[in-house]
């Protein structure tokens, strides 16, 4: 009777568990963003380009008015390093997104390009 309730009990405790991180994950995704400072434009990270979130929550702060993400906080010692090379890198981003965003939708179809 006693291993029953031992391995009732650690299934029970499993799912608490599960349970407390996803919680925790949705909590982090819905904090407000401030109006002042620059969105994030990349999928990957500033320094490593690797995945965000491919190992874990992202490392976030804002640094001069602009959101950085890092795959991980290892990356920040690179980042203090050449600081210059990643504001630049982040701003080609917004720029090139903004013109992603700016540019008209062509709705000319193949047929009339082909004339």
């Amino acid at each position: 009777m006693k291993k029953w309730t031992a391995i009732i009990s650690s299934i029970a405790a499993g799912f608490l568990f599960a349970g407390c991180g996803s919680g925790e994950k949705a909590a982090a995704t819905s904090d407000a963003v401030d109006p002042n400072v620059i969105a994030f434009p990349l999928d990957i990270c500033l320094v490593g380009d690797k995945k965000l979130g491919s190992m874990g929550k992202p490392h976030t702060f804002v640094h001069d008015g602009r959101e950085i993400k890092f795959c991980c906080e290892g990356c920040d010692d690179e980042f203090k390093a050449n600081t210059a090379k990643y504001i630049k890198k982040f701003d080609d981003a917004v720029a090139a997104k903004k013109a992603a965003e700016d540019k008209p939708a062509d709705t000319t179809s193949d047929a009339e390009k082909a004339g």
